[in-house]
């Protein structure tokens, strides 16, 4: 939601507070991983996504009206893009829309969610907007409490069979100990790219707290530019992820993890120096572009890195881990430098740590993909999407 920093700070918190409790709300979204683990346990993830769902309609509908630091943080926290409620959310959305996919359907399934998710999010941050500039920014919560009750309500319908886990075949492929996937925390590799993700999102995240703020205070833009630069993000997200993993099959995953850290190093840069809301609702389309990458070339990495299609969800533990770590880290660091350095200061600092991050790719960072390989094998993993795509969106 691009106007909650917007919306905290009319209520009277100040920037630091917002990054501490961004930050909170990135470490809450944790709770994703042994939620999913559990939901793969019993084999029912129904109940987890009507609870989550619950949450996130109750913290909106409470969040009306509600006052002091503590309280109002708390309801962020299972209310905000990044926390508690919207991790388990994506991480267990995917799961059930595998799990209900007809055989043979699973990544058509899988195609569709990650599609038509961004597109409901630019339409709901386009009416937000027209509902900010009219009625304020607090009449948005209404609606969006309406909204997510509906879709508590539609979870209610899902349908699904507890089963246990699927026994692995005799002739899926392991890892064998001389590959780099069988000494996970021995990896160099695995440890190089883990913290290029890490400074990716520690760079990438204040932008979804500050942008807003940056666009309305500094460059004096109205609401309705904020939900502008929202959807200009999710629309260049929405058109290079599917590209990028066919392009990555074929060129390999380095050359197009190269280009997604630099695009995120750069569009921090340009933020720091337009001086129109126009050019910074412009740069958003690099915004979208980064993390489209992202979402598809770091997961496809770490499952080559892994070595073992059964442990693609072990992939997307690590991946997210460092999705969320960054994402804690950045606000928090952020919080303290804004004040003194002001917004271009402290965007021009997150483009000087994008560019250590791409470093780290450049110089640390293997290709996982063997030459010559036009496609991916018959029982190898494809590209997985991470959560990555809307964490970091302002």
């Amino acid at each position: 939601m691009p106007y909650l920093p917007l919306y905290l700070g009319q209520e009277g918190l100040s920037d630091q507070t917002i990054g501490i409790i961004s930050t909170l709300a990135a470490i809450a979204g944790l709770a994703q991983f042994p939620a999913g683990l559990w939901s793969d346990r019993i084999g029912w993830r129904k109940p987890f996504l009507v609870v989550a769902l619950a949450a996130v309609a109750l913290a909106t509908w409470l969040l009306r009206g509600s006052h002091g630091v503590v309280w109002v943080g708390f309801l962020v926290v299972l209310f905000a893009e990044n926390g508690i409620g919207r991790a388990v959310v994506e991480s267990l959305a995917g799961a059930e829309a595998a799990a209900l996919a007809p055989p043979g359907g699973v990544g058509a399934a899988l195609g569709v969610l990650r599609f038509w998710k961004p597109i409901g999010i630019v339409l709901v941050a386009l009416g937000g907007s027209y509902l900010a500039e009219r009625y304020g920014v607090g009449s948005i919560l209404l609606p969006l409490a309406i909204m997510q009750t509906t879709a508590v309500g539609f979870a209610l319908l899902l349908h699904e069979d507890s089963a246990a886990p699927k026994p692995r075949s005799e002739d899926e492929p392991v890892a064998r100990p001389d590959q780099p996937g069988a000494r996970t925390w021995n990896d160099p590799g695995l440890w190089a790219f883990a913290a290029a993700m890490i400074l990716y999102h520690a760079a990438n995240a204040p932008g979804g707290v500050y942008l807003g703020l940056f666009l309305k205070r500094d460059l004096h833009a109205p609401e309705r530019m904020l939900a502008y630069a929202f959807a200009v993000s999710m629309v260049a997200w929405m058109l290079v992820v599917w590209p990028a993993g066919w392009l990555a099959d074929r060129w390999g995953r380095k050359p197009l993890l190269i280009v997604g850290w630099t695009i995120m190093a750069i569009r921090l840069g340009l933020v720091a120096l337009v001086q129109t809301p126009a050019l910074a609702v412009a740069n958003q389309a690099l915004d979208g572009l980064g993390n489209g990458l992202f979402a598809v070339l770091a997961a496809a990495w770490v499952t080559d890195r892994l070595a073992d299609p059964r442990r693609s969800g072990e992939a997307q533990v690590i991946v997210g881990s460092c999705l969320v770590f960054g994402s804690a880290v950045g606000p928090a660091v952020a919080g303290f430098l804004v004040g003194p350095l002001g917004y271009r200061g402290l965007f021009g600092v997150l483009a000087g740590v994008g560019v250590a991050a791409t470093a780290i790719v450049v110089f640390l960072v293997p290709e996982t993909l063997a030459k010559g390989n036009q496609a991916p094998a018959a029982h190898s993993s494809g590209p997985l999407a991470t959560t990555s795509d809307l964490a970091t969106s302002p």
